[in-house]
């Protein structure tokens, strides 16, 4: 009998050492992928701040829009009650919009690094995606993906273009890369905005 305890013990051990390499395999795929970005050196500082920077901004966003489309429809819908559904639907889509790209013009104008309002929107984007696809999966076969596809066109199509047309538009604007090997002649500093 306890020949066959230490034995099922020996199993046991082989089998834990086994998955514990597995899982170190895993972490160690993950750090060869995309996850890597977000990974931290020996130092302790981000593979690449940009990355990281672009998806906590990508939070604030996100909220900013989700109050701006509170703020448009609580507001605005009893001033459009006599309005078109269409017409209506499209006001306060474009209403909240422009106030997502008035906040990505300010946001623009403090950060200091003028590649973070485009990041951010890309992430956005990546968020939308996800969603579709994950709610394409919910829904199939109960008929509601026509309704999920035009609540997302009012809701996440026109201010997720606006907002990736205006951010792109800023930082081809605003973006000056950084100088590689030579340094750039006196007047540009003046000339590049930051």
């Amino acid at each position: 009998m306890d020949n066959q305890d230490y034995f099922h013990r020996q199993i046991h051990d082989m089998e834990r050492d086994r998955r514990k390499q597995e899982r170190k395999e895993k972490w160690e795929k993950r750090e060869k992928g995309f996850w890597k970005a977000f990974l931290f050196t020996e130092d302790g500082k981000p593979k690449s701040g940009l990355m990281i920077y672009t998806f906590c901004l990508s939070f604030v966003l996100l909220g900013f829009y989700i109050a701006a489309f509170y703020l448009s429809v609580e507001y605005l819908t009893p001033c459009m009650a006599g309005f078109p559904a269409f017409l209506s639907n499209l006001l306060q889509a474009l209403a909240a919009s422009a106030a997502g790209v008035l906040m990505s013009f300010l946001l623009q104008k403090v950060l200091p690094d003028k590649r973070l309002i485009f990041g951010s929107h890309l992430w956005l984007l990546v968020y939308a995606v996800a969603a579709v696809i994950t709610l394409l999966i919910f829904l199939s076969g109960t008929g509601a993906a026509g309704a999920m596809f035009v609540f997302f066109g009012w809701f996440v199509a026109i201010p997720l273009t606006l907002g990736l047309a205006a951010g792109y538009a800023m930082y081809r604007h605003d973006y000056a890369p950084p100088a590689s090997g030579e340094e750039a002649p006196e007047w540009t500093k003046y000339t590049r905005r930051r």
